[in-house]
């Protein structure tokens, strides 16, 4: 087909037209299944458009690799998470923080860190210094202290680190455990490139971090009005 504004316009163009239209739309997807499933849709119809209209064979091989790509990806992830078991643990924890995963996606994380026993006493954080590793509280209590005052404590199902790991800024507060502490954590470091490359995680995170938040603020408040921490 000889390109002029004309041919650009014609009822032949419309099939090419529709594919590129799906895959800007693929481009709007905020989960990554429907983004690639879009983009298989667009190849489909941009095989079709390059077969049948233009008969180009080379654009025809290209949005072919582009299915095939596509849906191996889309059967690798499929694949991880229907092997993705959970400890009664870990189960508390996607449940918890991480409803928006998939199995897969959840077991990628939490394979990023490991499970420890803390002692009683043991630092989590440390005021002023940069957060090492983002820890979440499966049993256990810690205490949050400002200038030597206990001003919080962060209970079972509670992140600690959460507002700086991210970013690579101090702690805001020393966290300690009070008695023995069995928490998941994973080094900021491996955090980082794990959220870096992949965007699934990542807003789940952010969004269960804003939550986490908004809970420590609220027992934060409870405490100080029952005088159990200064106000």
């Amino acid at each position: 087909m000889e390109l002029t504004l004309e041919s650009a316009f014609s009822g032949d163009s419309l099939l090419g037209h529709i594919a590129y239209m799906v895959l800007i739309t693929s481009m709007l997807m905020r989960t990554l299944l429907w983004l690639r499933l879009l983009v298989i849709l667009a190849a489909l119809l941009g095989i079709a458009y390059a077969s049948l209209i233009l008969h180009d064979p080379v654009s025809t091989f290209w949005e072919s690799c582009l299915v095939l790509v596509n849906v191996f990806q889309i059967l690798r992830t499929h694949w991880r998470s229907l092997r993705a078991s959970f400890t009664e643990a870990e189960a508390g924890l996607v449940a918890r923080h991480l409803p928006g995963l998939s199995k897969g996606e959840a077991r990628l994380l939490i394979d990023a860190g490991s499970w420890s026993l803390l002692q009683d006493g043991h630092l989590l954080t440390v005021e002023g210094q940069a957060v090492s590793h983002l820890h979440y509280i499966a049993e256990g209590h810690a205490q949050v202290v400002i200038d030597g005052i206990v001003v919080a404590e962060c209970a079972p199902g509670t992140f600690v680190g959460e507002m700086t790991v991210a970013t690579g800024g101090p702690a805001t507060a020393t966290v300690r455990c009070a008695g023995p502490v069995t928490v998941w954590r994973v080094e900021a470091v491996a955090l980082r490139r794990l959220l870096a490359r992949t965007d699934e995680i990542s807003r789940e995170l952010d969004a269960a971090f804003a939550r986490n938040y908004r809970d420590k603020l609220v027992r934060m408040n409870a405490l100080v009005a029952s005088g159990k921490v200064p106000a």
